[in-house]
């Protein structure tokens, strides 16, 4: 069996992260994959590190015949069983028309969360013949939508686990973000576009910084807002206590040293970052949106607010801050809820169960 993914995603987000983590699972069974990248992306760079066929095919979206001529040339040469759309901004809808000109099945993971009925969105469906949502909140979603039922899975997203029982030294990990060894520090992390919230988390960091002076935010990600967000920090004189630490690759090996991750997304499809934060044990304080419930149980292993309930949001980061008996708790849950809710292995499994189930109709 030979599948062809489409992954036009430029930063190892968490979409990303997920058809890594598919494309290494199914190597590893002896399955072929071929992955269709952006050039320079940093998935197609870490792909091919871990020995996955990687071909880089530039596409600006929707419109771009050139890709879909170009993808047409490979398909025509490569003649994969199924053709496995991971992403948006062309790789789902000309990857879809370009699967049909060769009558080989073509099947889409959808990762966000907005219900939609445009005329583009109904050919999307159309050309698929199964849609994989990742979490239950975009499959109940999705099921709202001129999208056939038979047609549509739940696969949930999946984290390694194992992956977080190794990290660096603490001392590494306050030396490559200059810091004391007494500062609390919060990580966020996520694109900087407005559904991520991060105007609402840093006006949060003027009443928390007056209760806990040690107060550090380092916030990860890149995006449109990036300079609006800076002078915001500036305007509020936060520079002492809020960094941008841009987009770090090598963020796992330091996400357990964290104290808090603070997640103030107000629309959330599910959130890698925050099973990651679970396995790594690190509490959470996020907002019930989406499928971020379906990850932070909370009271359990996290803390969650309704959206745009600053109050709640912010007594929170303090309750957790004041206690780290209530921090330890939440970090044990976490580790064992995700461990038993979102593993690799049942992810794979369920793919490849699809996949076959594909092939032998």
């Amino acid at each position: 069996m030979k599948i062809l993914h489409i992954e036009n995603g430029r930063f190892f987000y968490g979409g990303p992260q997920q058809v890594l983590y598919l494309c290494s699972g199914l190597n590893d069974h002896g399955i072929e994959n071929i992955l269709i990248c952006q050039p320079e992306s940093d998935l197609g760079k870490i792909a091919k590190d871990h020995g996955i066929r990687v071909i880089d095919l530039l596409c600006k979206g929707d419109l771009d015949l050139s890709f879909a001529f170009r993808l047409f040339k490979v398909i025509r040469n490569e003649r994969p069983d199924i053709i496995h759309c991971h992403s948006r901004r062309g790789g789902d809808f000309l990857g879809g028309i370009v699967a049909r000109c060769f009558d080989i099945p073509a099947i889409l993971s959808r990762r966000v969360d907005s219900l939609e009925f445009s005329f583009l969105t109904r050919i999307r469906n159309a050309i698929f013949v199964k849609v994989i949502a990742i979490s239950k909140n975009i499959y109940n979603i999705l099921s709202l939508s001129a999208l056939h039922l038979d047609k549509l899975v739940m696969i949930r997203s999946a984290v390694d686990s194992q992956r977080f029982l190794i990290a660096v030294k603490k001392e590494e990990f306050l030396k490559k973000f200059n810091l004391n060894k007494d500062d609390f520090v919060l990580a966020t992390v996520g694109q900087l576009i407005l559904r991520k919230d991060h105007q609402f988390l840093i006006d949060s960091m003027v009443n928390l910084r007056k209760l806990y002076p040690q107060i550090k935010l380092i916030v990860f990600g890149q995006g449109q807002l990036n300079e609006k967000l800076k002078l915001q920090v500036s305007e509020l004189e936060l520079k002492d206590s809020v960094i941008f630490a841009g987009f770090d690759l090598e963020l796992d090996n330091y996400l357990s040293h964290f104290d808090i991750l603070v997640h103030p997304a107000n629309a959330e499809g599910l959130g890698v970052i925050l099973m990651k934060a679970g396995a790594a044990g690190l509490p959470v304080v996020a907002f019930n949106t989406g499928g971020i419930p379906e990850v932070i149980k909370n009271g359990e292993t996290g803390l969650l607010a309704e959206v745009g309930d600053r109050y709640t949001f912010e007594s929170h980061i303090d309750r957790l801050i004041s206690s780290e008996p209530l921090r330890t708790k939440y970090s044990l849950a976490a580790k064992d809820y995700i461990k038993a809710e979102f593993s690799l292995q049942e992810m794979l499994k369920k793919h490849i169960q699809l996949y076959e189930s594909i092939c032998d109709e």
